[in-house]
């Protein structure tokens, strides 16, 4: 009887430990991993992920993926995406293929990567609204985030 309690004892202190523990732990212990969670934002690395001005068969490929044999042509959507917009129902929402998946950082797993043309887009899928946009086809990373008004957009 005597070890009965004994082992309640350690127990007891056992349990009040984790829970002081967890009642005091600082807000952000959640989130430790090494991967940021809930990225919502193209970043540089995904724009030099992709290959630019290659020959795919002897024909020029200003866009895509290189080792792939992937290139990406213009598409008309792409001058009218801006942060913010609402995709229109008729416009598909089709996913990026795997592969420009792979190539990018990941992402908040709520938000889909679609591409069209030579744009990637983050998009919440269920409200249809453009959480981020990367032009591909710009020269450097800091016009790759530019609103197509600019002129950097195909």
């Amino acid at each position: 009887m005597k070890t009965l309690k004994l082992e309640m004892a350690i127990a007891g202190t056992a349990l009040f430990a984790l829970g002081a523990f967890i009642a005091t732990r600082p807000d952000g212990a959640e989130a430790t991993s090494d991967q940021p969670a809930g990225v919502r934002a193209f970043s540089e690395s995904d724009f030099n992920a992709f290959s630019r001005g290659f020959l795919i068969r002897e024909t020029p490929c200003a866009i895509g993926l290189a080792a792939q044999k992937i290139c990406f042509t213009p598409a008309p959507i792409e001058k009218k995406l801006e942060i913010g917009m609402v995709i229109p129902s008729e416009v598909p929402l089709v996913a990026a293929e795997f592969r420009v998946i792979v190539m990018t950082d990941l992402k908040d797993e709520r938000l889909r990567t679609v591409r069209f043309g030579q744009t990637l887009v983050l998009i919440d899928p269920e409200t249809r609204t453009v959480v981020d946009l990367l032009r591909l086809s710009a020269p450097r990373y800091s016009e790759a985030r530019a609103p197509a008004a600019q002129g950097l957009a195909p």
